[in-house]
């Protein structure tokens, strides 16, 4: 899906936060609402409003409604799309904000050589994971923050409270994901899945990517590609990361209880935010007080491997050998510390 907003009273483009929260009024309050925003949850600074996240699902669940109704044909990633949007509905469209320094080292990380997607084991089967605006601009050139993500088994999925949205089988286990992205001016929208079967480090390559639009020559489409390559990639690092460090996952609770007055809700209940790596703080390597120039900086790359312990050293655990920020008294003009 591509489409073009413009914000006409302005007579600019908006961005991606502030174009979802406007559509966030079309959810609020209608019988909608306590499905596709079951808790709400202030954002850490520096993220996009939560409000992107029920309004993103309730534009995805329209179009495919709406699609129905004219007899127009739904493609297959709007099929996937819609397939991880009824798995995180089902496990309560929980939102999980991964810290930025956090983000930049798991990009930095390796994918491992002997381990499959079946071999994940996932913070819940059905998520939303945010990632800091500033770094996903900077790793993938695009405005984006959620990105929605599913493990699924084979079988059939839908949402009973949904009526209207089909059923959709899923013939063979797999993981995907899907998010909106902003790029001058235009609304995104972008799927990938993978069998389970895969082995990470190959997924990427054994899928090919295909665009639906037709509105792009072959450098857009290109383009296009390598971005969601490098988004799969992210994602599935974070993932196996985490199967080694399962306690950087921190849930939120709540921190207002819902008040009802005269049998109408006066006041919502809101929790405080899922976190990723929000303890983490990444290895430094400074540089020494020789006579030489200070290293440029950069991130010496991690990457994940299987490390044997036990009676007989006979047992395998996965272990993450974290990348290592080189040069960290260096830092460029922006206050970056590097992301490759």
């Amino acid at each position: 899906m591509s489409i073009c907003v413009l914000d006409t009273q302005a007579g600019t483009t908006l961005g991606l936060s502030q174009f979802l929260s406007a559509q966030y009024h079309l959810v609020e309050g209608t019988p909608l609402a306590p499905i596709l925003e079951p808790r709400r949850t202030l954002a850490p600074p520096g993220y996009h409003s939560t409000k992107c996240v029920s309004a993103g699902l309730f534009l995805l669940l329209g179009e495919s409604r709406l699609k129905d109704r004219l007899g127009l044909p739904i493609v297959p990633t709007e099929i996937t799309a819609h397939t991880v949007a009824y798995q995180v509905i089902k496990y309560g469209v929980r939102t999980f904000f991964v810290q930025e320094e956090f983000a930049r080292a798991v990009a930095a990380t390796d994918l491992p050589h002997d381990f499959t997607l079946d071999d994940l084991h996932w913070p819940l089967a059905g998520m939303v994971v945010g990632f800091p605006p500033r770094f996903m601009q900077e790793y993938l050139g695009r405005d984006l923050c959620y990105v929605y993500a599913a493990n699924c088994d084979a079988g059939n999925y839908s949402v009973a409270a949904l009526q209207g949205c089909p059923t959709i089988t899923v013939p063979r286990s797999k993981v995907a994901w899907w998010f909106y992205a902003w790029r001058d001016g235009n609304l995104e929208c972008f799927a990938s899945s993978y069998l389970r079967e895969d082995r990470v480090d190959e997924t990427i390559a054994k899928h090919c990517y295909t665009d639906y639009t037709g509105l792009k020559d072959e450098f857009g489409v290109q383009a296009d590609k390598e971005m969601t390559d490098r988004l799969s990639g992210l994602m599935l690092k974070l993932l196996v990361v985490l199967n080694t460090r399962p306690s950087l996952v921190e849930q939120g609770c709540c921190v207002r209880p819902e008040r009802i007055k005269h049998g109408r809700v006066k006041q919502h209940e809101l929790w405080s935010p899922n976190l990723i790596g929000w303890r983490y703080q990444a290895a430094v390597e400074r540089g020494g007080n020789g006579t030489h120039a200070s290293p440029r900086l950069h991130w010496r790359r991690g990457h994940v491997r299987r490390q044997p312990y036990g009676a007989g050293r006979g047992q395998r655990k996965l272990i993450w050998i974290e990348p290592v920020l080189v040069g960290a008294g260096v830092v460029d003009g922006n206050g970056n510390r590097g992301i490759r």
